[in-house]
């Protein structure tokens, strides 16, 4: 019997150990045919059984482990831990057992979080969960997302009740999306000490100029349809929120950010910032075309918006 574990590494793993406790197999065997063939061995204690994990195995070390694959009986359990499996190993689970979880996106990662919550015993306000599916993390490995939000939810069922957004946003360790809505803020707010420091920490974690334009850009583009929106309804209800093309958090935070802002200013900004992309993609530095439009931005828009 060979079971296959395939999609977010994290949930993969996650349900071969499930199964494996069920199976009676406590620990990974070392992917080589000497070390399958000797777990596949009945013994004193049973009747053999494996476990691996694929995910640095190569072709020509598939190649040599699929002839004893191929020749487990039913009765012995084999578990495979390949996230994304290559053409070759994808063909062979074809005929056998294959179990796929994918990484949750959207609702469906709302849903997940909310789930991973409760196990550890913890009650989250919406906007705290739409916060944490909002967050990425300068991960080591990929595929690693949901277990590094795992880690966080563990670390917050450390802190004492209510979990408010802003005590939450004090200890996580994942960021926010890069040039997110902190940046946005402080050029609203036309605190010109906090906007340029955003951009300074950001240059010396080598970030690219022209990414960070693009993505400033769009959250400049969000607030234009926030500030739309709320022309059109002062008070904007859940479904609605699905027109701003946007995740949910930010959908939020773009609403509250629009709302008092002047239509010259939301003009004069997405000007400045079309005319910044020009000038950086026509050669010039694009570093000294990001802090101009961010110095002209702070001088377009209110101080204190509503």
């Amino acid at each position: 019997m060979v079971i296959a574990f395939t999609g977010d590494p994290f949930l993969a793993r996650e349900a071969l150990l499930q199964e494996a406790r069920l199976q009676g197999l406590t620990r990974f065997t070392e992917p080589t045919p000497e070390a399958l063939a000797e777990a596949l061995r009945p013994s004193l204690f049973g009747g053999g059984g494996a476990m691996l994990d694929l995910r640095e195995v190569g072709d020509g070390e598939w190649k040599a482990l699929k002839p004893l694959l191929e020749g487990v009986p039913e009765e012995v359990p084999v578990l495979l831990l390949d996230p994304k499996p290559t053409t070759a190993r994808a063909a062979f689970y074809r005929t056998r057992e294959r179990r796929d979880f994918p990484t949750p996106k959207g609702k469906d990662l709302l849903r997940h979080l909310e789930n991973r919550a409760k196990r550890l015993g913890l009650k989250l306000p919406a906007g705290v969960v739409q916060y944490l599916a909002s967050l990425e993390g300068d991960l080591g490995q990929p595929g690693s997302y949901l277990e590094a939000l795992e880690r966080e939810l563990e670390k917050l069922a450390l802190l004492s009740p209510p979990l408010t957004l802003e005590k939450v946003e004090r200890v996580v360790a994942l960021r926010p999306p890069v040039s997110g809505f902190d940046l946005v803020r402080a050029v609203l707010e036309g605190d010109a000490k906090e906007a340029f420091r955003r951009l300074k920490r950001l240059r010396e974690e080598g970030e690219e100029p022209l990414k960070l334009l693009g993505a400033f850009a769009w959250q400049f583009g969000l607030l234009a349809r926030a500030w739309m929106l709320l022309r059109e309804n002062p008070r904007p209800k859940e479904e609605d929120l699905a027109r701003l093309e946007a995740h949910p958090y930010a959908a939020k935070r773009a609403l509250e950010l629009a709302r008092g802002l002047p239509k010259q200013a939301l003009e004069a900004s997405l000007d400045a910032l079309i005319q910044a992309e020009r000038r950086a993609k026509e050669g010039k530095d694009p570093w000294l075309a990001l802090e101009r439009v961010v110095y002209t931005l702070l001088h377009l828009t209110p101080a204190e918006p509503a």
